[in-house]
């Protein structure tokens, strides 16, 4: 150990050794790092960083070595002999890279401990050819212990430097990994250096220095420098590239991509910053606004996907222009968007708010395949304190928005206590209606439809009623729309069809027997089959027959509509076009699908005969249904003017409480001619 302290302090010019440990610092911080990217590269980016780090290292060990050995003055004239310095240097690269290559294997114990005893022999090796290159007029005469002891103290220590690289405890264990890389080079140095003396011999000639040792040592300082900066460089570069990536993933998670507002995720982040206020702020408010575009369905049936995209681009930059200070608006999904506000002062401020976000909405939207607008139906719940969780209040605003859809006078409606009633009685009405059939809950009546010329019954239309156990009778304008909504109807639909084709089956008298299919039914891949299986099970005449749709059932697919109809139709089966009048495009409709038979809608019948606008329509539908010839069947017939006026104007059939109302089982029975059943006892 004397001699170590004594190489170091009486053998050695202190600025070179300080311009070496510099290096040294230096080099072994950037080496540090760029072993640390490596380990999670990939690819051609890893065999880059493993040549840029065997580089950086293996440079920065022998530029230590060499500066020191510079620094070592033996006091006699010395030189350095050029091939051996130079196989020093490549010793150290590739060592070091063979050292990194094993390292970037994996973080396994076995691993590093390669890794650490290949740096600490490249360090040996590197120093000890590199001090073979050194001349001077003498012989060096080796000491072993400390040859010894310096191989021994780099492997040592070298291992100790990859082990807190490869398994770091905190951010800062590279600093550790560093000191260590730096404490092994050193060490050996110096302990490399004591473990010789100097024997002077005469005849050993020493060529003469063409420059001396402090300008050389600087010579070979400059260009470290330039290598270093270099690597600094490269990790700048990479840096920032991640930095950059990092960004560009950070926003493409936190913002929807088609119109660049915050996201789902965006907004949880923010609810829960609002959450944390609202439980440490007894006076903080914080209002929900969700808003739906209404219209924006139609407008991707008529234009495209395409064209509801520019529609969603151009709502979303408007609204990205009217949200202030305290405000907040995210895109959740299709045409659905949810709006944050804070630091209002009333129930005044909130609608405010919600009427700025409506007036961007409902602005004509200029576009390329026509102009075209949309309209919001914007729903409110407001958080006072911490009496409510912010999830809560997104579901109150969701059940506010969907009572605002439902009204077209009000755009924006406020989540009350009663709508919460209403919507779990809805969730209810839905549990019981999936189990209504299994439960037999159900039942038919059946509606006589008449010839007018004879006014003898022709056939029945079903139709469906539900007798719930504790509710009693429910409408089916209450439950239809939320069988429709939940899908229910597929199921319920097939149950109607199935009864009523096995009732009918059994009438002597072969009346037709009429009914409805909803928009969901048609368009199910399945559909015509299942109604092929029914008519088989039942052994139901397929002309007898007729399934009665509406406008809104063939525009949501035409395509699809199309071929089930025309399936149908080759069956034997009658297709009707039921409400007609109600739709937007019912003579281009007439034109393209194969109808039987077109139902006048009730709300043109009623009054028709002193109504003298409802009598043009329906005057012009009996004249479009003649020139096309299909039958017409008129709905709603209430009153003897009504049924004189349509057989004045040759119309086929009619059906409505004129006729009575709508026939029990056994009622429908007895008109078709068979005797009712007995009652089971």
């Amino acid at each position: 150990m004397y001699r170590v302290i004594a190489c170091l302090v009486y053998e050695h010019d202190y600025g070179l050794v300080a311009v070496a440990a510099l290096v040294c610092i230096v080099g072994s911080c950037l080496a540090v790092l760029l072993s640390r990217r490596m380990l999670r590269a990939h690819g051609l980016r890893r065999v880059v960083q493993l040549a840029l780090t065997g580089l950086i290292t293996g440079t920065t060990i022998w530029t230590t070595h060499f500066i020191a050995m510079l620094a070592y003055d033996p006091g006699v004239e010395h030189g350095y002999e050029p091939f051996t310095t130079g196989l020093s240097l490549v010793i150290a690269i590739f060592g070091t890279l063979a050292a990194n290559a094993v390292f970037g294997r994996g973080k396994g114990l076995r691993n590093t401990i390669a890794a650490g005893t290949t740096f600490g022999l490249t360090v040996s090796i590197m120093h000890y050819v590199g001090m073979s290159a050194y001349l001077f007029p003498g012989d060096i005469i080796w000491h072993t212990g400390p040859v010894i002891a310096s191989v021994l103290l780099g492997m040592g220590l070298g291992t100790a430097a990859f082990h807190r690289i490869a398994f770091p405890v905190t951010r800062y264990c590279w600093l550790g990994g560093a000191i260590l890389m730096v404490t092994a080079i050193c060490t050996m140095h110096f302990t490399g250096m004591s473990a010789f003396t100097i024997e002077l011999n005469t005849l050993n000639e020493v060529p003469p220095q063409l420059i001396s040792d402090t300008a050389l040592g600087f010579l070979i300082l400059a260009i470290m420098v330039v290598i270093l900066l270099i690597g600094f460089a490269s990790v700048s570069i990479e840096t920032n590239i991640e930095e950059e990536a990092k960004k560009q993933l950070k926003i493409a998670a936190l913002n929807d991509p088609l119109t660049g507002l915050p996201n789902r995720l965006q907004l949880a982040n923010r609810i829960d910053q609002y959450a944390k206020e609202l439980q440490t702020d007894p006076g903080a408010q914080v209002a929900v606004l969700t808003i739906d575009l209404n219209l924006f369905k139609e407008i991707n049936d008529l234009y495209g996907h395409a064209t509801g995209d520019q529609v969603l681009q151009v709502v979303s930059e408007r609204l990205r222009w009217t949200i202030e200070d305290d405000e907040f608006i995210a895109r959740t999904g299709g045409d659905e968007f949810v709006a944050l506000k804070r630091g209002f002062q009333s129930e005044d401020d909130v609608i405010a708010f919600g009427t700025r976000l409506n007036d961007a909405v409902i602005q004509p939207i200029e576009l390329p395949a026509a102009p075209v607008s949309v309209r919001a139906a914007i729903g409110v719940a407001i958080a006072c304190g911490d009496d409510i969780k912010m999830d809560d209040l997104l579901g109150q605003s969701d059940i506010a928005m969907y009572r605002a859809k439902s009204d077209p006078e009000n755009f924006i409606c406020i989540y009350n206590a009663e709508m919460d009633r209403e919507t779990q009685e809805r969730t209810l009405m839905i549990y019981d209606l999936r189990h209504a059939v299994e439960n037999g809950e159900f039942e038919l009546v059946y509606q006589l439809q008449n010839d007018l010329n004879s006014l003898q019954p022709v056939g029945f239309e079903a139709l469906l009623r539900w007798n719930h156990p504790q509710r009693g009778p429910v409408s089916p304008a209450q439950f239809i729309p939320i069988a429709e909504e939940t899908g229910l109807i597929r199921d319920i639909g097939l149950w109607v069809l199935r009864t009523a084709c096995t009732e009918a089956a059994s009438w002597p008298t072969e009346f037709s027997i009429a009914v409805n299919v909803a928009p969901q039914q048609l368009v199910q891949a399945c559909f015509v089959e299942k109604v092929s299986t029914i008519l088989t099970e039942t052994g139901f005449p397929p002309e007898r027959l007729e399934l009665e749709v509406t406008e809104a059932s063939i525009i949501d697919d035409q395509v699809r509509t199309l071929k089930a109809m025309h399936a149908l139709k080759a069956m034997g089966i009658r297709i009707a076009m039921d409400d007609f009048g109600t739709g937007y495009s019912s003579l281009s409709t007439l034109q393209a699908f194969p109808f039987d038979k077109i139902k006048i809608d009730r709300s043109f019948i009623s009054d028709v005969h002193s109504d003298h606008q409802r009598a043009a329509i329906v005057r012009s539908t009996l004249l479009l249904g003649t020139a096309l010839g299909i039958p017409v069947l008129a709905e709603g017939i209430e009153q003897q003017e009504e049924l004189t006026f349509l057989r004045s104007e040759n119309c086929a059939y009619a059906q409505g409480f004129y006729f009575g109302k709508p026939k029990t089982l056994q009622e429908a029975r007895q008109i078709a001619g068979q005797k009712p059943l007995a009652r089971a006892s």
